[in-house]
């Protein structure tokens, strides 16, 4: 049995200020640091045979974290970035958002925002090589992904399909560990 140990990094400020961090690098808060360490530790007795983490900063530092507890040399893979948000990274998320945060995630709509947004398709293609390739390559093995909330939400989608109203919202919280397992 293969199984995804897929973590969100730990909280930054922009996470706690509710804006769209997207490709900028945002650095962890002192709460992040306290639940990389914590997920570090939730992982400790877990065997990973290999462990990919997204080349933005906040994940490397997470991994950096549960990586006390192995011996890793981290993959970093662009595919697991986390998905460009534009002209909308470092802007609000909230309800005073240029695009809502339903419609950002909604594979029923037409999700060209403008703004330089990332289409949720393209997201999606490149997250789904990812995971295709993985578990081809890793059959039977535990392997640890450190990335971002919105490429967790096409891990959801992945594993468990696109919801019939299109809108993937149940992404993994900061530092959650979410564990896909499959027979491939």
């Amino acid at each position: 049995m293969t199984k995804i140990y897929y973590v969100r990094h730990g909280q930054t400020d922009y996470n706690a200020r509710g804006v769209w961090a997207g490709s900028s690098e945002a650095m962890l808060s002192e709460k992040g640091v306290e639940q990389a360490k914590a997920t570090g530790n939730e992982l400790a007795d877990v065997k990973f045979a290999v462990a990919f983490v997204s080349p933005l900063k906040r994940a490397q530092k997470t991994f950096d974290y549960i990586n006390e507890y192995h011996n890793l040399t981290p993959i970093i893979d662009k595919r697991i970035q986390e998905r460009n948000f534009g002209e909308l990274e470092g802007k609000s998320c909230g309800e005073d958002s240029l695009v809502k945060k339903a419609d950002m995630y909604n594979f029923n709509l037409n999700s060209d925002f403008g703004y330089g947004i990332e289409k949720i398709e393209d997201t999606h293609k490149r997250v789904k090589s990812f995971i295709d390739e993985v578990l081809n390559k890793y059959e039977d093995k535990n392997i640890l992904v450190v990335a971002h909330g919105a490429i967790g939400r096409h891990f959801e989608a992945y594993f468990h399909g696109i919801p019939e109203d299109g809108i993937i919202l149940k992404g993994p919280n900061n530092a959650e560990v979410r564990i896909y397992q499959t027979n491939v």
